[in-house]
This record gives C-alpha cells, structure tokens and sequence, in this order.
C-alpha cells in the first residue's frame, strides 16, 4: 500500500512539474499532507510557536520543496519534502524564539492572522490578496501589511527581494497607489508582488526583471497565468497615466 502511494505520489508530482496544474499539486499536497504535519510536529516540539502554526508554515514551504526537488539526485520525493519542510520549520523557531515576549493580544493577532491566511488561501486556491485578507479579518489594509512584513523575516526569502520604488515620478507612484483598488483580486496578488507592496517582497530577479517563476509559485498558479494577469495591470496602469 505504502510503495503504490509512494507511485502514485510521484505521478502527480511529474504530472504537476509538466503543467503547472494546480489540481495535481492539490492532490499531491493532499496525498503528503500527513507527512508534512509530521515535520511540523517535531519541530514544533518545545517550541514558543504554536503548532498550527508550525503546520500553515509547512503547507507554505511545501511548494519550495517540490521545486528543489531533483529525481535525478536519487533521493526520494517523500524524504526530500520531510526534510525540507523540517529544516523550515526548525527556522520558524529561530526567527520567532521570542515569541513568548510578545504581548498576548499580537501572538493572537498573529495566529489569528495564520490561520484566516490559510483558510482563504485552500477556498481560492491561490495566494490571498492583502485586501481579501483585510476583509476576511475586517482590519485595515495597514494592519495587514504589518503583519505580513513581520512574518517575512525568512532570509531564503528575503534574497533578492526587497522592497524598491518601481517608477520614479511621484504622480506615477500616486497613480499606482491608487489603481489597486480597481484591480481584480487576482491582479491585487499579482501587483502586490510585483511592486512590493502591503507587507509582499517585491519580486525581483538579480537583473531587476520581475520574478513571474517566483510569483507563481506563491500565488500557487502557473508563470504564464501571472505574466498574462500582469499585462492586464500593466494596460490600466498606462490607461491611467494618460488620463
């Protein structure tokens, strides 16, 4: 039973990797998702993080898992994914060892944060927008960002992704400023990461181009669906500025 669903594992896993399909990543994340959580739970042993949210933060790096993950190397998906997500999850520790200094209501406001995260992530099936999350909480858009530049301290994720202007007009910024609450909600995700917005990282690769791979990666869609989404922002962005 163990070695069919090891197979079947990695079926979709090949079937995810040549389309991009989030059904089979759906699937797959389903089908691993007990392993997962058992990563979680050990290094959640001990700590000042609550386990659930060692177990959102798990679900979060499964996607770098499978990314990183080389057939070619000889290592088994299953053993890649737990020692990855366990690696992860052992920097959660360090980056909130202090966590039992924060005053009790944060530590709710950030658990509370987590989980809404995470619900309205698994019912999109995508990356939430700061807007969705803002309604989902009923908190103001700055409370949001905060939280979400607070629990980005990850450096594997900080690299290469830091906040910058992206034009250099003021009016052009203002514009930009204004132009998100006219955007679809999956333009608002898209946007966010593309100019580092609301508490995202502004993804960027080392040549300043923008990092669709990336981008869709966390969003959990393919590349061709962010560049085609982003042409979209681009189009009313310019619309704007003729105005």
């Amino acid at each position: 039973m163990a070695d069919t669903r090891k197979k079947t594992e990695i079926d979709l896993f090949k079937k995810w990797k040549q389309t991009g399909d989030k059904e089979h990543f759906q699937n797959l994340y389903n089908s691993m998702k007990n392993l997962i959580h058992d990563a979680a739970k050990k290094a959640a042993y001990g700590s000042n993080v609550p386990e659930s949210a060692h177990k959102i933060y798990a679900a979060q790096n499964f996607y770098d898992a499978l990314r990183t993950y080389d057939p070619s190397k000889g290592t088994a998906l299953q053993t890649h994914v737990y020692g990855a997500v366990h690696q992860k999850a052992k920097r959660l520790n360090y980056m909130y060892q202090n966590l039992g200094h924060i005053p009790e209501p944060r530590a709710q406001q950030i658990g509370l944060y987590q989980n809404e995260h995470q619900a309205l992530r698994d019912s999109l099936g995508r990356e939430p927008s700061a807007a969705e999350l803002a309604d989902r909480l009923n908190w103001n858009m700055r409370d949001v960002a905060a939280i979400q530049k607070e629990l980005r301290k990850d450096l594997a994720m900080a690299e290469g992704t830091e906040e910058a202007p992206f034009f250099e007009s003021h009016r052009e910024e203002e514009i930009l400023n204004y132009l998100y609450y006219d955007l679809s909600s999956e333009e608002k995700v898209v946007y966010e990461y593309v100019f580092g917005k609301f508490g995202k990282p502004r993804m960027v690769k080392m040549n300043n181009k923008i990092d669709f791979d990336g981008i869709a990666q966390r969003m959990g869609v393919s590349s061709s669906k962010v560049r085609t989404v982003f042409a979209g922002i681009k189009k009313k962005l310019e619309k704007a500025i003729k105005r």
